[in-house]
């Protein structure tokens, strides 16, 4: 029989928010089962830092610099092929459900079907969870309009039964649409819109781990003063942002723990929604002939370096949790070697029995199923607008348009507090690393003249067309 596909994100999850990754007091009973009866993957690293690039490079198996995606206000250009859409072709039954962050938002996405969730603070989209409360006399809240919003810089409370909450109705969407899926294969994308700021549970369970031995965040903002100039300037734009109207910048250390508690207790929420989806599984006995891959799109910082939300290279903000459950995954097993998201998508190509197009930059991580002692890559790439990332088992190293730069010894500083960029100790390991990136950027560039040269070259089309006729005649 087929295997289904079934992947789950959530957005801005960072990889030490869960009790296999550590955080032994976080409620996940659901993931917790995903990791005991499937491999944890303890060095995943996305290819962008923000939500919309990575949603593209997880559709394409392509970098951002690649698929031309460098930001929120980008998307994909039309005709890149994503596995939502060949595998649809390959009469498998696709859908997704949740916030895709498609550009316009309602697209399908090369998706047959779409249940949209979208952005919390979209308030002005008519989406399927806005009908839905609709139907039952609500609105969408506006996140300033919840309660304790400005005084805990939106670390808020969502005042309504947890069935309205937007993530407990992803669940409930997710769940129903797999006990009515018949019983041709599928592959489903159900994402799920938290634990993403505003960090807003409902409020009968907002307190539940405000006397959680939660942790302190890492590094502060003194540490600022020798990093890039664009990090100094992060906390203070949202002030002047409509869709947040808070000053980041002035957040203490109580501000910090609250948005932990909250941001905690909406992972707790999306675990139930991950139960309830297992529970259909199991009703209609596919789970075990079912693949699940659970991770996210970006991490959080939570006030680690002094930093809110992503957009940059710390650990928070890049390293996300990536569990595999299924046919060919080992049972409780753990892998340690590096990995970017973007070596998922081969695998999703390999499950549905679908070719996978030659545009694909991802390695297949299906080797590691294999063999989870073994080694995938030796580096990993991520890129945001004007800025981009390589990491190493022992080093990281970002380089900014500006020409100011970050490197950190992983191994002497895991918490990459000191900025070794420019330092003579450092000075060949700075020139190597400088050296994988600009590898990396010329490999993305002959990705992308590939991908473009055919369309948007009409003299080529002109002529290809003419000796075609001169062929045939």
């Amino acid at each position: 029989m087929p295997t289904n596909l079934l992947f789950i994100t959530t957005d801005q999850q960072r990889w030490d928010s869960l009790p296999c990754y550590g955080l032994d007091f976080i409620q996940t009973p659901a993931i917790d089962r995903l990791a005991a009866e499937g491999t944890v993957f303890e060095n995943c690293i996305v290819p962008a830092p923000v939500c919309v690039p990575c949603r593209a490079s997880l559709l394409s198996g392509q970098y951002p610099t690649t698929t031309g995606v460098l930001s929120n206000l980008h998307w994909l250009a039309e005709g890149t092929p994503t596995w939502s859409s060949l595998l649809g072709q390959a009469d498998r039954r696709t859908a997704a459900i949740g916030k895709m962050h498609f550009n316009p938002w309602d697209e399908l996405g090369g998706f047959q079907e779409r249940i949209t969730a979208e952005d919390k603070r979209h308030i002005y989209l008519p989406d399927d969870h806005v009908k839905f409360l609709q139907s039952n006399g609500m609105e969408r809240f506006h996140p300033v309009d919840k309660p304790g919003y400005f005084e805990h810089l939106g670390a808020s409370v969502t005042p309504r039964p947890e069935r309205f909450h937007i993530d407990a109705f992803v669940g409930d969407q997710a769940a129903s649409w797999i006990e009515n899926s018949g019983d041709d294969p599928f592959a489903v994308w159900v994402s799920f819109p938290g634990p993403h700021d505003p960090y807003d549970p409902p409020d009968d369970m907002a307190d539940m781990y405000y006397d959680a031995p939660i942790p302190e965040p890492i590094g502060s903002p003194e540490e600022l003063a020798n990093k890039p100039p664009a990090q100094r300037g992060r906390n203070k734009s949202s002030v002047n942002s409509s869709m947040y109207r808070i000053d980041l910048s002035t957040a203490t250390s109580d501000h910090y723990r609250r948005w932990r508690a909250h941001y905690y207790a909406n992972i707790t929420l999306i675990d139930r929604g991950i139960g309830k989806i297992i529970a259909a599984l199991e009703s209609r006995n596919i789970l075990d002939e079912t693949l699940i891959v659970f991770t996210s799109d970006h991490g959080d910082a939570l006030g680690d370096h002094g930093l809110s939300y992503k957009s940059f290279f710390y650990e928070s903000m890049v390293h996300v949790p990536l569990i595999i459950r299924g046919p060919g995954a080992p049972v409780n097993e753990r892998c340690g070697s590096l990995v970017s998201s973007i070596d998922l998508v081969p695998l999703f190509y390999r499950t549905c029995g679908v070719e996978p197009p030659d545009t694909l930059q991802g390695e297949d991580i299906s080797v590691l199923l294999e063999n989870t002692n073994g080694i995938l890559r030796d580096r990993v790439f991520c890129e945001n607008m004007g800025r981009s990332m390589v990491q190493t088992s022992s080093y990281k190293y970002a380089h900014y348009d500006d020409g100011s730069a970050e490197l950190y010894d992983l191994e002497d500083d895991p918490d990459e507090i000191i900025n070794f960029a420019g330092e003579p100790d450092y000075k060949d390991v700075e020139g190597h690393m400088k050296s994988l990136l600009l590898e990396h950027t010329l490999n993305n560039a002959r990705y992308h003249a590939r991908a473009v040269s055919r369309p948007q070259n009409p003299l080529r089309i002109v002529l290809e067309k003419r000796f075609s006729k001169k062929r045939d005649s």
